[in-house]
């Protein structure tokens, strides 16, 4: 039989650990909620769990106010990072420096969508558990099987539902088919179909951005879903960047080749409607991809780096050019049509 002892470490592992609910923990050890509380907070209190809030690095303001009123954003979150890290360093010290600023913003939405990548799945790892159990998570994206699994849009969203204490909204489809007929055929599914119209809800939406140049920083091409033959096609016409997986160009503008007619992910009419479309990308690299995004106004709300916010900022004058929403001209519905799938862009 297990001592106190036992029990409370055990408590404490399934719920920092394996990110359980209470509710669940309960379940599986057969006692009620409130006794796995007590014993959360007896562990907190005898030094069995030590809670350690550190903050590595400090908000570099100039720049933040640099970024906002150059690009018109709603808030920005710059973190000041050492020049002599690592790149997977400095992604671990900005998602984990822009905890606060991500509960902020998830505590006051209700409907929230989430992409993929590896600085995404940072930025929600390093995020502590939160009872937000009347909040919506939704995968906005389709999955890409040739990811590490954290880094899949799927896992992503189940990690994030995790952490608020819900049941994610799973949209099953692959973010590249093979072609548009492909797609065609799958968008008539009605699982899928159920997945879209909580698109048009959204208020809020947490996306990585990829880098195409000056280097590919891009894990959708990374991970050999975009071919080198399409990788050619998305250069020659001007993209430097992807995010909510459409290719853009240093515009901000959607990039149409093939690809795009191949895409499962949420429209750019919805994109548009979401009120706080929040971005996270870090590196300097990847300045021309973000300065693309922000322009487009594919991102109102911004965690970066201070490397990644000068590089932007260094590519001035464009940087005044900002439309308050991506362009798009959504094509009407088929009679009886109940979601509208069609997406082209002016």
């Amino acid at each position: 039989m297990a001592t106190p002892y036992d029990l409370m470490m055990r408590v404490s592992h399934h719920y920092y650990r394996s990110h359980l609910t209470m509710a669940e923990i309960g379940n599986r050890l057969g006692i009620s909620r409130h006794r796995v509380g007590r014993l959360l907070k007896a562990a907190i209190a005898t030094g069995v769990v030590n809670i350690e809030i550190r903050v590595p690095t400090s908000e570099n303001v100039e720049l933040r106010k640099a970024l906002e009123t150059a690009f018109k954003l709603k808030a920005a979150l710059i973190v000041d990072v050492p020049p002599d890290i690592s790149p997977d360093q400095m992604k671990q010290v900005t998602c984990r420096s822009a905890v606060s600023f991500l509960r902020d913003r998830l505590s006051a939405h209700r409907t929230i969508g989430v992409g993929w990548g590896s600085t995404t799945f940072e930025l929600i790892n390093a995020l502590e558990p939160l009872d937000l159990s009347n909040t919506k998570v939704v995968q906005i994206t389709g999955g890409n099987k040739r990811l590490s699994m954290q880094f899949d849009c799927h896992e992503v969203a189940r990690r994030l539902a995790q952490k608020l204490h819900v049941q994610p909204i799973l949209l099953h489809a692959p973010g590249i088919v093979d072609n548009r007929r492909t797609r065609e055929l799958l968008m008539r599914d009605s699982n899928i179909r159920d997945t879209f119209k909580y698109f048009g809800e959204l208020d809020l939406a947490i996306v990585g951005i990829g880098a195409v140049r000056p280097a590919i920083q891009s894990m959708l091409i990374t991970s050999g879903y975009i071919s080198a033959t399409e990788l050619r096609s998305l250069k020659r016409a001007g993209a430097v960047g992807d995010v909510f997986s459409y290719f853009i160009d240093e515009d901000g503008e959607v990039v149409r080749t093939e690809l795009y007619n191949r895409l499962i992910t949420i429209g750019l009419a919805d994109v548009r409607r979401i009120p706080t479309t929040l971005g996270v990308a870090t590196g300097a690299a990847k300045a021309r991809a973000l300065a693309a995004a922000m322009r487009g106004g594919f991102i109102n709300t911004l965690i970066a780096d201070s490397s990644l916010a000068r590089a932007v900022l260094a590519l001035q004058p464009k940087a005044g050019k900002v439309r308050a929403a991506p362009k798009a001209r959504i094509a009407p519905a088929s009679k009886g049509s109940k979601v509208n799938l069609r997406r082209t862009c002016d």
